[in-house]
């Protein structure tokens, strides 16, 4: 059974990831690239949110039963559960692909400094 919640875990992380990338990526560049977009790019954490709401409720991605599960509590899913959850994803995917973006890049040019000769 922990094999399973970790499993569950790590598909609502991608899940998150995937959220985020791809909310940049098609809604994010429009409001970079039209000058009377741009003063609206606050609302991309909403759209993230409702798709990460949309996700949760699709695929039934209820983290409050997830736990449950892992400390062996019995709680079903519920609307509530799936809103937070997607709430979560689409906040959490902000916070993961900050993460990924910042420490798993290529490395770019010398990464080791050079020696004294």
């Amino acid at each position: 059974m922990e094999l399973s919640v970790w499993a569950t875990l790590a598909v609502i992380f991608l899940f998150a990831f995937l959220v985020e990338s791809l909310v940049e990526y098609v809604a994010g560049t429009p409001f970079e690239k039209i000058p009377a977009l741009t003063p609206y790019k606050w609302a991309l954490m909403y759209v993230a949110m409702g798709i990460g709401v949309l996700g949760a409720f699709i695929y039934k991605f209820d983290l409050l039963t997830l736990l449950g599960t892992f400390v062996g509590a019995s709680i079903p899913v519920t609307s509530f559960g799936l809103i937070l959850s997607g709430c979560a994803i689409g906040r959490g995917a902000n916070y993961l692909h900050d993460l990924v973006k910042t420490y798993f890049v290529k490395p770019t040019g010398n990464v080791f400094p050079s020696e004294p000769e």
